[in-house]
């Protein structure tokens, strides 16, 4: 066996036994709320493509969402946060929290539309917001955690056509309860 193509099928094994725990597969929709009362706090996406391994053509493409308490008392989705190909910038309404995602892939254009699950609770707000900085570069994996004590409240990207990917980004707050 060619020691390139050996290496290739040992990563692909590698990364499959992982992908079994994500939310969603290659090309699948994603479409995940969380339990009741908790909230996103984390993000990760992978994209594997031919050219990140050589002999294997591979396309992976999967999510997976953490989180953590949040107990809520109004939830809505967001309409669709951006149109094929399409950079965005979503915070959730009314100082919600995002507890779900949904998104789709489209095989000609390559790329997701994304609509967000947002919660709130009317005796907290959200303070000391701020954006992270970009969280991955483009083919790369991306795995994001919200600071203890922040819950995401929004969410932006950007996408390259030439390398069929996105980056991101986040808007993360504290909650305070209202006096």
């Amino acid at each position: 066996m060619n020691f390139n193509l050996g290496v290739s099928v040992a990563l692909c094994m590698i990364f499959l036994t992982i992908v079994s725990a994500w939310h969603n597969g290659y090309d699948d929709d994603l479409n995940y709320q969380c339990p009741s009362g908790k909230s996103v706090n984390g993000y990760g996406t992978a994209l594997w493509d031919h050219h990140s391994i050589n002999v294997i053509y591979l396309l992976l493409d999967v999510s997976i969402l953490l989180y953590r308490d949040y107990p809520y008392d109004t939830c809505t989705w967001t309409g669709y946060a951006n149109t094929w190909d399409g950079a965005f910038s979503l915070t959730c309404p009314n100082n919600g929290i995002m507890v779900g995602t949904y998104s789709y892939h489209d095989d000609r254009t390559e790329d997701r539309l994304w609509q967000f699950y947002c919660c709130t609770r009317t005796d907290y707000y959200a303070v000391n917001c701020y954006q992270t900085p970009l969280q991955n570069e483009w083919d790369g994996y991306h795995d994001y955690t919200a600071p203890s004590g922040y819950y995401i409240h929004g969410v932006a990207s950007q996408h390259d056509n030439k390398k069929e990917d996105r980056r991101w980004q986040y808007t993360v707050c504290q909650l305070k309860e209202s006096t």
